[in-house]
């Protein structure tokens, strides 16, 4: 800016003004008169600023600075936008050559025209009347957000109090022009069907009936104050803050919406559903957190619960002798609160210890869980003081079997029916009776102890979920369990054995060994019968599931390791190799023979042959039919035999011993007794030998603890009784091989260290 004053005068002025000055003064006396110096205004400039009338970011840092000839520039007046209209003298001051200011931009436009002016003013009170300025734009990218919690967006029923929580990034917002999060929020809660107006009657139409596209175009419409006539009565709610509580909303059907505001005061667009709109109803009651128990000694974790009283619950029944760890943990995401503490009891509920957010588990020892009824009672509370209980009743059973007096016996569990889930014969399977009989009458009457059956088909008739198997208080008498299981094990039909062992949520079956009880295991498909998923080991029969599942991979996967603990803790399995090709020329049906190995030679067990015949000749298992394709129908052996593959450590430990502690550490936890022996592939055995040829079909299993870490020994009480497993059906040998079979298990069980 151009100033006129002493400094703009011609040098030769200036000499003249000198010389008439030096005469002066060289005849003057104490009585001559000085010349008045001429005051002058400070100048003022912008050393940087926008460029002029150009667009720039909503945050603008300034630097000017100001001149005096005649002084000192010691502050300076400054002015924004509507400010620049006032008298300089009543502008903002500052002693600061610099500053940075946050303009606001239009929140719609997101842009906005801005004047700044800044005026200096020296040491004797004079300031620029012609300040120095500039015009500009502002312009702000818009926040972003989304809702972190609260009602799902899908029409979740919640109760009267639930929280919203949220988040948002500026784009822009950060002081060197990056990102930054968002602080400033709106936030719409309609109720659908309503009115916001108070007037009586009120002025405004009601909200029209939700459809979601409706919803999230009329949210998307109200991009000022407040949603568009004839519904502006309902205005956004700013708030600064993540997350606000709604308390005592009245019933009925709602939308929730939020978006961010930056400092600029540009609002958020392009709002979308889920993201940024919720649909939710109220109901009159809030059924508090949900509230999930597990347990050591449980498959998979309980029910949930839900609000102060629990749904009735079937007591867990449990054997005695074990140290019971339960673990719990609740959320209450579905109506966006939090928890604040848990406490339980142990059948004494008149007082509960103090709420304790850590407070997340207990252990219950054998000493506190004698025989009999018991009640844990778990409690939830969250924030808005919403209580969940789960109440638990575990009836602890006394495995009778153990005691000095108790006689050697057996319970027979026959879970085996013909394909297709049918009682009677089909081809070469026997119906029901005729194979129960086979075990009943012919093979276990032969060990000399007492035989009790128990048919998980026909104890399911009953009910509405099919096969039954038996519970701890219905094995707590017997020394010796022998299984015998078929192939049907599907998905809307599974055995008796998979839901003991991995379809409930108390394996009866595993709580019997781990009392020290004993199993002798036979049948098809016991791979897939013994996990979940049931593809587990055959999906892993190359590559093993301690390699697959490995706890200290990055992908581990902890639920299906979990589901695996048969094979692996209680067989010593790491794999499986399927019999279920359809066609001869690729193997299918071809288990014709179980050949033991040395230390099965040496445990006196022979070789197994199927009884097997041509059509006519009386075996059990007819081989060649007569009809139809021989690729597809000819059976030379049996088919759902599977060969398994051994881990190269007991139960993926590196150290089994140590960690199982079993009854003999100088032998294998799991020896093999017997491998697979197939008829060779093609129609007529004419190619190479069986796919699973030399795989494992018959595990020897010792006594042994359930895993634990630490120094220690065998403890015959605190152990899981001896097994033996044979993943073929002992039905369709030969019955003398099948005999000597049977009495040679029977003999190793029945000598486990854990039984009296």
């Amino acid at each position: 800016m151009k100033r006129f004053g002493v400094g703009a005068l011609a040098p030769r002025a200036l000499l003249l003004l000198l010389a008439l000055g030096a005469t002066q003064l060289i005849g003057c006396s104490k009585n001559s008169v000085k010349p008045s110096a001429i005051a002058t205004d400070p100048e003022t400039v912008l050393t940087l600023a926008p460029i002029e009338n150009d667009t720039t970011s909503f945050r603008v840092h300034f630097y000017w600075n100001g001149y005096d000839r005649d002084g000192t520039v010691v502050r300076y007046h400054f002015a924004v936008d509507a400010d620049t209209a006032q008298a300089i003298p009543d502008w903002r001051t500052t002693t600061s050559k610099d500053t940075t200011f946050l303009f606001l931009v239009d929140p719609i436009l997101e842009i906005r025209r801005h004047a700044f002016m800044v005026s200096a003013v020296d040491d004797k009170g004079r300031y620029d009347k012609t300040p120095a300025r500039r015009f500009f734009s502002a312009k702000s990218i818009p926040p972003t957000s989304q809702i972190e919690k609260g009602p799902s967006a899908y029409n979740p029923l919640v109760g009267p109090n639930f929280t919203f929580g949220w988040s948002g990034i500026d784009p822009d917002g950060s002081e060197t022009g990056g990102s930054a999060p968002v602080d400033s929020f709106e936030y719409l809660l309609l109720q659908v069907g309503a009115v916001a107006d108070t007037a009586i009657p009120p002025t405004h139409d009601p909200l029209p009936f939700y459809t979601q596209d409706r919803y999230v175009n009329l949210v998307n419409t109200a991009t000022g104050r407040a949603l568009p006539p004839p519904y502006d009565d309902w205005k956004w709610v700013g708030i600064r803050g993540l997350q606000n509580r709604f308390r005592s909303a009245i019933p009925g059907d709602y939308v929730f919406a939020e978006r961010a505001v930056d400092l600029s005061g540009a609002t958020e667009k392009n709002l979308q559903f889920a993201r940024n709109i919720r649909h939710f109803t109220v109901s009159t009651q809030n059924p508090g957190p949900v509230l999930t128990v597990c347990s050591s000694v449980l498959v998979h974790c309980l029910p949930s619960a839900s609000g102060p009283v629990d749904f009735p619950r079937m007591a867990l029944q449990i054997f005695e002798g074990e140290t019971i760890s339960f673990s719990w943990n609740a959320t209450a995401d579905a109506y966006g609160g939090e928890i604040v503490g848990y406490t339980y009891a142990l059948d004494d509920t008149t007082t509960f210890p103090g709420l304790d957010l850590l407070r997340t588990g207990a252990t219950l020892s054998p000493s506190q869980l004698a025989p009999g009824t018991h009640s844990l009672y778990v409690r939830a509370v969250d924030d808005g003081g919403l209580v969940t209980n789960a109440a638990i009743t575990i009836r602890i059973v006394h495995p009778a079997f153990k005691d000095p007096a108790a006689e050697r016996s057996i319970l027979y569990v026959d879970d085996s029916l013909s394909p297709g889930n049918t009682a009677t014969r089909v081809g070469s399977y026997p119906s029901d009776q005729e194979e129960t009989d086979w075990w009943t009458l012919s093979v276990l009457t032969t060990l000399g102890v007492p035989i009790t059956e128990w048919d998980t088909y026909l104890r399911g008739l009953a009910t509405y979920e099919g096969r039954q198997p038996p519970e701890p208080n219905d094995l707590a008498s017997y020394t010796t369990v022998v299984w015998n299981v078929d192939m049907n094990n599907g998905i809307a039909t599974p055995t008796g054995l998979w839901k003991t062992l991995v379809g409930g949520t108390y394996s009866a079956l595993a709580g019997y060994l781990r009392a020290g009880g004993t199993v002798i295991l036979t049948g098809f498909s016991i791979p897939s019968n013994t996990c979940d998923p049931r593809t587990t080991l055959t999906s892993h029969a190359s590559r093993g599931i301690c390699l697959a599942f490995d706890p200290a991979s990055p992908n581990f996967n902890e639920t299906a390791y979990n589901l695996s603990y048969f094979p692996r803790i209680f067989m010593g399995v790491d794999g499986a190799l399927a019999n279920a090709e359809a066609l001869r020329t690729l193997g299918a049906r071809d288990f014709i023979a179980a050949y033991p190995t040395a230390a099965g030679i040496a445990a006196g067990y022979d070789t197994a042959q199927v009884d097997r015949g041509p059509l006519g000749s009386g075996a059990k298992w007819i081989t060649y039919p007569g009809s139809g394709d021989p690729n597809t129908n000819s059976s030379p052996g049996l088919g759902q035999v599977d060969g398994l593959v051994m881990a190269s450590n007991f139960g993926c430990e590196l150290n089994p011993a140590a960690v199982f502690r079993p009854e003999n550490p100088s032998q294998p936890i799991a020896e093999v007794i017997y491998t697979y022996h197939g008829a060779n592939i093609g129609t007529n055995e004419e190619g190479g030998p069986s796919p699973r040829e030399g795989k494992v079909v018959g595990i020897q299993t010792q006594a042994h603890g359930p895993g634990s870490t630490g120094p220690g020994s065998f403890d015959p009480n605190g152990s899981l009784g001896r097994m033996v497993h044979f993943t073929f059906p002992l039905y369709f040998l030969r019955d003398a091989d099948a005999l000597r079979i049977v009495q040679r298990a029977f003999a190793y069980v029945n000598a486990s260290p854990t039984l009296p």
